[in-house]
């Protein structure tokens, strides 16, 4: 079975540049100024939809929309980390590519080598961010209604622990 791009970009620093360069020149990643608002808004709004997750789940009719909301959050807090490093997106792929190149194994910094457990993002919090973005386009797209809440649940915990993980990241980074 052939890798899937991201695989590919956690194994291989040259293709991840290649393709970096290329979300630059396609302006589908853009380099910003305004970074600290930008960061602030984007945890927010993860807070904001992860408070949503849990009140959606108490209702037990709609654990897809809990899971759509579960992935926005984690999606929010990426893009909170990819304004901490200066850019931003609204291709989800461009996100996740700035999330390996910039945080997976990689310091930037003395200060982030120095903090080496609370500044990288390890696979796990990028398999994360894949099987999020599964699930909301199963939830969002797809005919079906019910929802294993269990599923639903599992991902809100996932959603919760990224988004505190990014506010780690983020205290640590100032």
């Amino acid at each position: 079975m052939a890798k899937k791009f991201w695989e590919i970009w956690l194994e291989d620093e040259k293709k991840r540049e290649i393709d970096f360069q290329n979300y630059l020149k396609l302006k589908k990643i853009k380099v910003e100024k305004e970074r600290e608002d930008l960061v602030q808004g984007h945890l927010e709004k993860a807070d904001h939809n992860l408070k949503f997750v849990k009140s959606t789940l108490e209702l037990k009719e709609f654990n897809d929309w809990a899971i759509v909301s579960a992935y926005y959050s984690i999606y929010h807090a990426s893009l909170a980390l990819c304004a901490l490093r200066g850019y931003s997106t609204k291709d989800h792929s461009a996100t996740l590519l700035i999330l390996i190149r910039e945080f997976y194994k990689k310091f930037l910094t003395k200060e982030e080598i120095e903090t080496i457990e609370s500044s990288t993002i390890e696979k796990e919090e990028v398999l994360y961010y894949i099987e999020a973005r599964t699930k909301r386009t199963k939830a969002s797209y797809s005919t079906q209604k019910i929802f294993n809440k269990n599923e639903a649940e599992t991902l809100r915990l996932k959603a919760i622990n990224f988004v505190n993980k990014v506010k780690e990241i983020i205290t640590n980074s100032s």
